[in-house]
């Protein structure tokens, strides 16, 4: 398969889901093309935890399986997959999936770019939707709260003054994450920044950001970034975003 779309794009190439969410996290692909069963980590898993880190889940993701019902094509689908294509499939129609999703997401950055240029020629409107305003709201509450570790999902609803139901319904519908994925990586970006201001230790940092457990921290943020904290913070103060081996 990457032989057949060498030609026309740039690929990598991975043994198994686990090594491919590593090189995903380490350079950031245009697309990604990915079988379900898989070593390791299987396709549906890979495009959960894709689609759970916000410095990654704008990457169009395509699925390809011998699994032909109805329900594995809608799993694929509420994960995130943005085509889910059966085995034995046609390589036309692979590379014109391809051509199109990249295609797509290029229409949308582009047309983002020149709505920036125009209101940077207007004055700005200070108005904002009813979604702003709710996250906003959310925002402030995960901010002042950011140390505390009893932060959960029934404290936002009892402070922004929504349901739960409503509250889970529009977040993944405004940012495709569950609340519990959300405070999660709002403090896990929280920690990245305090890291590489190089002014804190990693125990300080967990502290500071709401985590309980250093080890838990460890894990979760090598899991968004692709390396340890320390890492992380060396990094930063020599100036790049990879550890040293």
């Amino acid at each position: 398969m990457c032989d057949q779309l060498r030609p026309e794009f740039n690929t990598r190439e991975s043994e198994d889901g686990k090594d491919a969410y590593q090189k995903i996290l380490d350079k950031k692909p245009d697309l990604i093309i990915s079988d379900v069963m898989m070593p390791e980590m299987n396709g549906f898993e890979l495009c959960r935890k894709i689609r759970q880190n916000p410095n990654v889940n704008s990457v169009p993701i395509i699925l390809l399986t011998a699994k032909t019902t109805v329900d594995d094509n809608i799993e694929g689908l509420e994960l995130g997959a943005d085509a889910y294509i059966t085995k034995p499939f046609n390589m036309n129609l692979l590379r014109k999936t391809v051509e199109n999703l990249i295609s797509s997401r290029e229409v949308l950055k582009n047309a983002y770019t020149g709505k920036q240029e125009q209101l940077d020629k207007i004055t700005k409107l200070e108005a904002k939707s009813p979604d702003d305003k709710l996250m906003d709201r959310i925002m402030k509450v995960i901010d002042s709260n950011i140390s505390n570790p009893d932060l959960n999902v029934e404290m936002i609803t009892q402070e922004v003054g929504i349901s739960r139901v409503h509250l889970y319904r529009k977040m993944k519908e405004l940012t495709n994450q569950s609340m519990r994925d959300f405070i999660r990586n709002v403090r896990l970006k929280q920690a990245a920044t305090l890291l590489s201001e190089k002014k804190y230790s990693v125990s300080e940092v967990v502290e500071m950001t709401g985590f309980t457990r250093v080890s838990n921290f460890s894990t979760l943020f090598k899991n968004m970034y692709g390396i340890s904290p320390m890492a992380y913070r060396d990094a930063k103060h020599t100036g790049t975003n990879k550890s040293k081996k």
